[in-house]
């Protein structure tokens, strides 16, 4: 049975899903086996009555998706939940790509952020900030600094 969840995203996430999973006008189809699908199933759980949810508000984003069950749904509360999980994808995807870019070629990360971001059509300063895009990389940079400057402060000198 084709199933589908209707979430209310930011319009920068609604495009990365869609870049991502070969969506097109707001509407994913998800398989079981990928990261998506699996968060499906591990948040669904049985639920014998029909439940309306509200009509999102904004930007949505609908992920359709295959399941046996009839009466297997995402909870409502899950809803917020899961669309943190999204944007902590985004972020993740942000990371790893600009990382790889940044470690080869060295110099100012932000070319690499804004060529991210064109892949997936994302207009900073329109869609999302353009400093908070800058900061998550910039947070991840610091983090593997610190974590760095512990672990050698830590060995004694032989």
């Amino acid at each position: 049975m084709l199933k589908k969840l209707t979430l209310s995203v930011p319009k920068y996430l609604k495009k990365f899903i869609e870049g991502e999973f070969d969506g097109e006008n707001g509407v994913v189809h998800i398989e079981k086996w990928n990261e998506i699908g699996r968060m499906i199933h591990l948040a669904s759980r049985s639920i014998p009555f029909v439940i309306t949810p509200e009509k999102p508000t904004g930007t949505t984003l609908v992920i359709t998706y295959y399941c046996r069950e009839k009466a297997y749904e995402v909870p409502l509360e899950k809803y917020p939940d899961f669309v943190r999980q999204l944007d902590e994808i985004f972020r993740r995807t942000l990371i790893s790509e600009v990382r790889s870019v940044h470690y080869l070629a060295g110099g100012d990360y932000s070319t690499y952020i804004r060529n991210f971001l064109a892949r997936y059509d994302i207009q900073p300063d329109i869609e999302l900030e353009w400093e908070t895009v800058r900061k998550i990389y910039r947070d991840y940079l610091l983090r593997v600094d610190k974590k760095n400057k512990k672990k050698f402060s830590l060995k004694s000198p032989a």
